[in-house]
């Protein structure tokens, strides 16, 4: 009898544990999907707001009046439609793949700074960006003009992980390697645009500056299925690792247990990651934050197994990069960059994810 009743009490407990995971796990896919909503719900409000006057019901109005070939207004239509809406919808994009790449770096360097600037991507591009803006210097020959802008941007973006990659095949890095390997390589690269930018002309330092702290407007239907395909395949080969990402929560012994080549894993996903990163920072310029605080809030919420906290820190990001341009489009006269609503609300709000984390939430 004694038996028995041991035997029961351990299986009772055992009900109650399974009840309670699931409820918790039930409870954090809530969570996720109400992030998808809200990223949703964003990308049609914000198709009022802007520095042209027009109220989110009629802006709303405009969009479906396009759809179904019943255009009232020809300016509500031209802003709606062929301004706010590409934007709005790349701004989702590029809001969930750059929390994606924070998720992945995070994981792999169990670090909760890095992000997808940590490699020194983005310096890489503001220099390619600078290099034509002010010197007059394309990479490729015969562009001009915006695209040379963007082409420059794109390939110096890439120079970082080329030196991971070649460096990787005769050393074995570390995480914490890799980490100070980026912040050199930004230091490198920030240092000779500074010097560039403070020997310039007043009028060429204006649109590199506007174009470091990172903006949507440059994106059009033109642009958008450049940035969707970039994010779109480097998000998905990504998602289908994450697998692997949760079995390098434990360490790298336990990841080896396993049969995961971490050097292998890391190089191949930092190489995703910056590309993609690469495709996003050329259009956008440098848009700060959401691949630093997207993952934390959504982990404080939907926990840290990866099947989970990618697609909720991807809705998260989204939401967040959208909402932010919301603000951004009206403050001040003619509004702001993103890069900087983002920053500013993504410092503070950073600070405070740090301030009331639980160290459980990244066991």
């Amino acid at each position: 009898m004694a038996k028995e009743r041991i035997w029961g009490d351990i299986l009772s407990s055992f009900e109650d544990y399974k009840t309670k995971y699931h409820r918790l796990n039930n409870k954090r896919m809530v969570f996720a999907a109400l992030f998808f909503i809200l990223a949703f719900v964003s990308i049609f409000v914000t198709l009022g707001f802007g520095v042209y006057k027009i109220s989110v019901i009629d802006a709303i109005g405009a969009f479906f009046n396009h759809i179904t070939d019943n255009i009232v207004s020809r300016k509500d239509d031209l802003y709606v439609w062929d301004i706010r809406l590409p934007s709005a919808i790349g701004g989702a994009v590029i809001g969930a793949g750059l929390a994606l790449g924070g998720v992945v770096m995070q994981n792999l360097m169990h670090n909760p700074l890095a992000e997808p600037y940590t490699m020194g991507v983005s310096s890489g591009a503001f220099f390619g960006a600078v290099l034509f803006m002010i010197c007059g210097i394309s990479i490729v020959p015969f562009l001009e003009g915006e695209a040379a802008t963007i082409a420059n941007a794109f390939l110096c973006s890439l120079i970082p992980i080329g030196i991971f990659v070649l460096v990787s095949r005769f050393k074995k890095m570390s995480p914490t390697a890799m980490i100070l390997i980026g912040i050199a390589m930004m230091y490198v690269f920030s240092s000779i645009t500074q010097y560039y930018m403070v020997t310039s002309p007043a009028e060429d330092m204006a649109g590199a500056y506007h174009w470091r702290v990172g903006s949507l407007s440059r994106i059009g239907w033109e642009e958008l299925p450049i940035i969707v395909t970039i994010v779109g395949v480097t998000s998905a080969l990504l998602i289908t690792m994450y697998r692997k990402l949760d079995v390098m929560y434990s360490g790298e012994n336990c990841a080896h247990t396993f049969g995961v080549n971490t050097s292998r894993l890391r190089i191949t996903c930092m190489a995703l990651v910056s590309l993609m990163t690469a495709g996003i920072v050329c259009f956008t310029g440098t848009i700060g934050f959401i691949g630093l605080v997207g993952p934390h809030i959504a982990r404080a919420f939907v926990g840290s197994k990866n099947k989970i906290l990618i697609p909720g820190s991807m809705a998260f990001g989204a939401a967040f990069l959208v909402i932010a341009d919301m603000i951004a489009k009206v403050s001040g006269i003619n509004g702001l960059p993103v890069g900087v609503i983002s920053s500013m609300v993504g410092g503070p709000l950073f600070l405070y994810v740090l301030i009331k984390q639980r160290k459980k939430v990244w066991n």
